[in-house]
């Protein structure tokens, strides 16, 4: 029914390390919500820093994605190109609309961007005057 003295000390320190574990987990939470809030205030009233964290989340969301690793030089080369490969179904296709490539023929000096010229329709469509 009494407890001793080794007892009554084991409970006493028991209490005293769950006490100061509460008090630290909600000290933690306190300073957890207090660093988000900065950050938030941080990011909504500078822009530099906005474009430099999202720059940071864009690039690590791009350096784990799977389906966009190994496949980052034929996007860039076909970018690049400004047009379709000679020889291509798709150059093919627009060499018989009569499509021609601008800035291609300009040379590669013209730093314009490309535009391409249809050619004229001869379609004519009969709409009635309305007075």
């Amino acid at each position: 029914m009494f407890m001793t003295f080794a007892e009554t000390y084991r409970e006493e320190r028991l209490i005293n390390r769950r006490s100061r574990a509460r008090k630290a987990r909600i000290a933690g939470r306190i300073i957890g919500f207090g660093l988000m809030a900065c950050l938030v205030v941080a990011l909504r009233t500078d822009p530099q820093l906005r474009s430099l964290v999202e720059n940071a989340a864009f690039w690590v969301i791009g350096a784990t994605d799977p389906r966009t690793q190994g496949e980052a030089a034929p996007q860039t080369d076909a970018i690049d190109a400004l047009g379709y490969a000679e020889g291509s179904e798709e150059a093919k296709i627009l060499k018989q609309m009569g499509i021609r490539d601008t800035a291609a023929s300009a040379g590669p000096a013209q730093s314009a961007p490309v535009t391409s010229q249809m050619p004229q329709s001869r379609v004519k469509i009969n709409r009635p005057i309305s007075d």
